[in-house]
């Protein structure tokens, strides 16, 4: 980091990036979480690329991975940032990590934003009044967990099954996509949407249930026709991804500074269940496991 990345920048850059205003209680405590990662002297490029970010949707991923990293080392889990799984892709993870399970654990991270007919719906209300309502019935509920799947699936492949970011698939190497979901479904997304988008309907209750055919879900013969297809089209994420990591933010409504909690969905056709008992709680000592609240 240069030295003119200072408070004052980090302010400029929140207004530049499109807030008309910022609290100081969340201004100080991401301003901590940077001053922790520049001291580690690895994430120059994490730290570069929140002092150049220009929009919100780029300040709000970076600060995610900014947050990530600030509790895993907080934590003593030693990331690295930025990695090439092989040196002749372009591609890259965002983070590595050697685990107590002697596996090396690659984490690409995805910030799910609320869908734009929501956020203009609430931001309408808003304007209007100063409070909102907004219903989500079970098929925008589906919808919503579609589309967690869909992104969960960008990072692991292009439409045609051509490979993206995971590109080792050796029994030292475990990949994860870690997603944070905590605006989408109005902020109400818990741990049996993270069940639906992984292991699908038969992980959960019947009264949770969408007509959702999970990731990492088997297709047996008796299921309808468009289920033995998504199970196609899921084939090599399901031969790649050993599980989702699902983030949730406290404060939920925090925008830049705030902690985040987990819920874990494992692949149990990829990873054993002791090598994900000891990733699990590894995980947790830096993330700790989502607990539901009331709204």
């Amino acid at each position: 980091m240069g030295s003119l990345f200072d408070k004052h920048a980090l302010e400029a850059t929140i207004l530049r990036s499109g807030w008309p205003g910022v609290w100081e209680d969340q201004l100080d405590g991401l301003w901590l979480k940077i001053q922790l990662l520049a001291s580690k002297g690895k994430y120059r490029r994490l730290l570069s690329n929140i002092e150049k970010a220009n929009d919100r949707n780029n300040f709000v991923a970076s600060a995610l991975e900014a947050t990530i990293a600030f509790q895993c080392e907080s934590a003593g889990i030693q990331l690295e940032y930025e990695i090439k799984q092989n040196p002749s892709h372009k591609s890259s993870v965002d983070f590595r990590w050697n685990s107590a399970s002697g596996q090396t654990v690659y984490i690409e991270v995805r910030l799910l934003q609320q869908d734009r007919g929501t956020t203009e719906s609430i931001e309408g209300q808003l304007q209007a009044g100063n409070l909102w309502s907004v219903a989500k019935d079970g098929d925008a509920e589906q919808q919503d967990i579609i589309r967690a799947q869909q992104v969960i699936l960008e990072k692991v492949q292009q439409r045609d099954g051509t490979p993206t970011k995971f590109l080792v698939r050796d029994q030292h190497t475990v990949n994860v996509v870690a997603i944070d979901i905590s605006q989408i479904i109005l902020g109400t997304f818990d741990q049996y949407d993270c069940l639906l988008v992984g292991r699908g309907d038969p992980a959960v209750p019947a009264i949770c249930r969408r007509e959702i055919f999970g990731l990492f879900q088997e297709a047996w013969p008796e299921y309808p026709s468009r289920f033995q297809i998504l199970a196609k089209s899921y084939a090599h994420l399901k031969e790649t991804l050993h599980g989702i990591l699902f983030l949730f933010r406290l404060p939920k409504r925090e925008s830049f500074n705030y902690s985040l909690e987990h819920f874990l969905v494992w692949n149990p056709t990829l990873i054993d269940e002791r090598t994900a008992a000891t990733i699990s709680e590894q995980i947790k000592l830096a993330l700790p496991l989502y607990k539901k609240r009331e709204q």
